[in-house]
Parts: structure tokens; C-alpha cells; sequence
């Protein structure tokens, strides 16, 4: 980061162009990230990268009026004062194509930044992944299974953002990612399965585990049949799609969906509606949890980020969101993006959803919902069927509900799972829906 004396030399260079130039606000977030990248063709390590990059991002507001508009541009250390003012002048007259309300930029919080918590700081970035190849080597070994391509990122990411108003916070925080494909051949025929993984805890057993699991999965998506059902059957839904079938209870919570009138409830509202004969929903959005890379101590705006929960026993009983919208709507203390939808999970365990037929859905090809109608499912690449006496891996069909009908009797999961991926999820592992359509 811009830690050395000519390093702070050159950020007050550019903060004092800023406070000359003729904007009203400013905000810059400075990233300095260390890696290590290891890439496997067939177990054999076929390229080692290390990277240490130095990024400052700034953002600048200009006022016209009643209105505000903002632009953004890159930062580097080698750029003349000069240059510095061109880019600046360039963007405020892009920033006055883009006019919105007027907002305010957040002011510093009496808050501290919570630490992000991850045992990867326990170990230097080689150390780490080393242990995820040890992991990947204490996998079970099949004749029919190989891995084609295996990709291991483990990343140290320090991030400070301050802004005009006198913001300044600095965090930590660590991302363990794989990428694997495992396939399985047998009798001239191979399938191919993609999966990743983030972490930011690393245990070595645990992670063995899951790569075992993804193989046995590659072989149920080898073996699976076309499945031959015309009738509506008991859904299970599991697995990173899982917390997709959320989406509509945040969202509806944030004061964006307010501010724009596209909120189909208000706060103190049933979400589930009446007669909820499956799991009480009770949502968070939480800034941090253990093994979770989308962790944050604070967003984007440099808001110091905490917990709050949105919907409880069913009930909407808070917003949350950005800065900018929070204003909009004049709230006092906006929450700020938070970066984890966490679910409380329900009583009922996974063995206890297995004991009637079901439709077991594992992998989706793209899992949709749809706000305005209600309509969610899609294409499933591997399920299992369960018939009352065994159940066996299929493929080639898709399932489709209503969650206007179904939010009030899903029932969820006492298993619950953390998973990171283009959003962050920690709550029930497993949903059952019953009664719906098979395409």
C-alpha cells in the first residue's frame, strides 16, 4: 500500500490537486493485493505466478444546482500534477452528463472497522497454498476420474477509502479460491463438471472433503438418466443456488426498491403472507462471518458496516443500503451495502426431508426468479430422484414455482452452508418445496 515516505508524498500530490480543483467532494479507495496463482493441467503444476499490485481508484462529485453527478478514474503514482488536473478536468464535464438529486458523501463514524476474521492470516501466502495442493492431493483417487484443469488463487487484499469529509478506514482481508474441473471416463465417454470455491478459512480436511464431493458428483452427472416424471413432486433444492430463493425478501428490503417505488412490501408486512404453514423466515445482513471471503468491515462509501436484521418471524421490520439511498429517503444512520444475506435456519434436518419421495435438484444451469411474476426455477444439470426406495442421479429437465405460493411453505434446512460467489449467503443448506411443476 502507500505506505513508504514517497508513497504518501505522491497521495498528498493528488489530494492536493483535488482540494484546488473546482469539484465539492472526493473520494479515493486505495487497494494494494498480494497473490500467489497456481495453475494445474492434469495434476501437473504448469505455471506459478505471484502478483503485488498497487491500485487507487478516485471519485469525484460535482453539484449543479440541485443535482450531482460523479465520475471516476484510475490513479497512478508516476502521473504530473498536470496530468493530474486534465483527467480531473475531463471528468467533471463527464460527471455533468450523469445529474442526480443531490446526496451527501458519508462523514466519519465514532464506529471502528470490525476485523474481517480469517486463520489465512496465520500463514504466508506460499504457506496457504501449499496446504490447498495437500488438500487436493489427499483426494480420493478413482481410475475413471481425473483433474483437467485446476486453478488456485490465494489472495492478501488491504484496502483503505478516504473522502473529503474526513473519512479514513483501512481493512484486511484474505480470498482463498479453487477452480477445478473434474472429469469422469469410462467405456470411451467422459463428462466434465465446472466448480469453484472461496474461503477464507482454510482447513485441509474440510476442503479434501468437499473436492471428494464435487468428484462423486461429476460421476452421479456420468451416470445420471433423463428424467421421466409428469407429475408435480416434493422439491429439495441445495447448494450455492440456494440462497437465489432469497433475493426477492432482501431486495424488497433495500431503500433503493423504496426510493424507486419497485418495493412490493412495507415495513411491518408479512412477506410470507398468511397461514405460513413451512419455516418463518428470519433474514440479516451481516458485514462478517467466519469462513466467508465476501466478508467486510466497511462498503464501498466507506461506511463502518453492522448487522441488522430485515425480516423476523416472517415480518419486514428494517431497510438497508447505500449510502446515497439511505439519504434519499432521510435516513439518520444508512446501513451501507452489507455484504451477507445471513438466513436463521429452520428445524427440520436433511435426513428428515428424505424420508418421502423427492426431487433432489444439485446443479442448475442458471437458476432464475422472476420479481414481477413471481415465477422461479430452471434448467437442472444433475438431480437425484427418490421414489420411496432408491434414489438415483438425472438430468435433462427443469422445475418451476410460484414464490408467491411457495414463500409460505418452504421449509428450510437445520444444515446450514457459507458460500461466496457473485453474492455471499450463510444459512440453510437445503430448501423443500413441495408440489412443483417438472418440465
Amino acid at each position: 500500500m502507500f505506505e513508504s515516505e514517497v508513497q504518501i508524498k505522491l497521495m498528498e500530490k493528488l489530494i492536493k490537486v483535488l482540494k484546488a480543483s473546482p469539484i465539492n467532494d472526493y473520494k479515493i479507495q486505495v487497494t494494494h493485493s498480494e497473490s500467489v496463482e497456481l495453475f494445474y493441467v492434469l495434476n501437473k503444476l504448469e505455471t506459478n505466478r505471484a502478483t503485488n499490485i498497487d491500485e487507487a481508484e478516485v471519485t469525484i462529485y460535482v453539484d449543479e444546482g440541485d443535482k450531482r453527478g460523479q465520475s471516476s478514474f484510475s490513479y497512478y503514482p508516476y502521473m504530473k500534477e498536470e496530468e493530474i488536473k486534465e483527467v480531473i478536468s475531463k471528468k467533471i464535464y463527464a460527471a455533468k452528463f450523469a445529474l442526480n438529486p443531490h446526496y451527501e458523501i458519508p462523514s466519519p463514524s465514532s464506529k471502528k472497522p470490525s476485523n474481517i476474521p480469517s486463520n489465512l492470516a496465520n500463514y504466508s501466502l506460499n504457506e496457504a497454498s501449499e496446504k490447498v495442493v495437500k488438500a487436493l492431493l489427499n483426494a480420493k483417487e478413482y481410475k475413471e476420474s481425473v483433474f483437467s484443469a485446476t486453478e488456485i488463487f490465494i489472495t492478501k487484499k488491504d484496502v483503505r477509502i478516504l473522502n473529503s469529509k474526513g473519512v479514513d478506514v483501512e481493512s484486511i482481508s484474505y480470498d482463498g479460491f479453487i477452480e477445478f474441473i473434474p472429469a469422469w471416463e469410462k467405456d470411451g465417454e467422459e463428462v466434465e463438471t465446472y466448480n469453484n470455491l472461496h474461503f477464507s478459512t482454510l482447513d485441509v480436511e474440510e476442503l479434501t472433503n468437499t473436492i471428494n464431493e464435487f468428484v462423486l458428483l461429476t460421476k452421479a452427472r456420468f451416470e445420471a438418466k433423463k428424467l421421466q416424471l409428469d407429475k408435480p413432486v416434493k422439491v429439495i433444492i441445495e447448494g450455492e443456488d440456494v440462497y437465489n430463493y432469497f433475493d426477492f425478501f432482501v431486495d424488497n428490503c433495500t431503500y433503493g426498491y423504496k426510493y424507486q417505488k419497485m418495493n412490493r412490501f412495507e415495513l411491518g408486512d408479512n412477506v410470507q403472507g398468511d397461514n405460513v404453514t413451512g419455516t418463518k423466515l428470519n433474514i440479516s445482513m451481516i458485514p462478517s462471518y467466519e469462513g466467508c471471503s465476501g466478508s467486510r468491515s466497511f462498503d464501498s462509501d466507506g461506511v463502518v458496516l453492522e448487522p441488522i436484521q430485515i425480516v423476523k418471524d416472517g415480518v419486514a421490520v428494517a431497510r438497508h443500503g447505500s449510502y446515497r439511498f439511505g439519504y434519499y429517503l432521510g435516513e439518520k444512520n444508512p446501513t451501507g451495502l452489507l455484504p451477507i444475506v445471513k438466513v436463521e435456519p429452520g428445524t427440520k434436518s436433511f435426513e428428515e426431508m428424505k424420508k418421502e419421495p423427492y426431487l433432489r435438484c444439485v446443479k442448475f444451469s442458471s437458476f432464475q426468479y422472476e420479481e414481477y411474476s413471481g415465477f422461479f426455477g430452471g434448467e437442472v444439470r444433475l438431480g437425484f430422484y427418490f421414489d420411496g426406495e432408491k434414489e438415483i442421479p438425472v438430468t435433462g429437465f427443469s422445475i418451476a414455482g410460484n414464490l408467491n405460493d411457495a414463500k409460505s411453505k418452504t421449509v428450510l434446512s437445520k444444515e446450514i452452508e457459507v458460500v461466496t460467489a457473485w453474492s455471499s449467503y450463510v444459512g440453510p443448506k437445503y430448501l423443500e418445496i413441495k408440489d412443483m411443476t417438472i418440465n
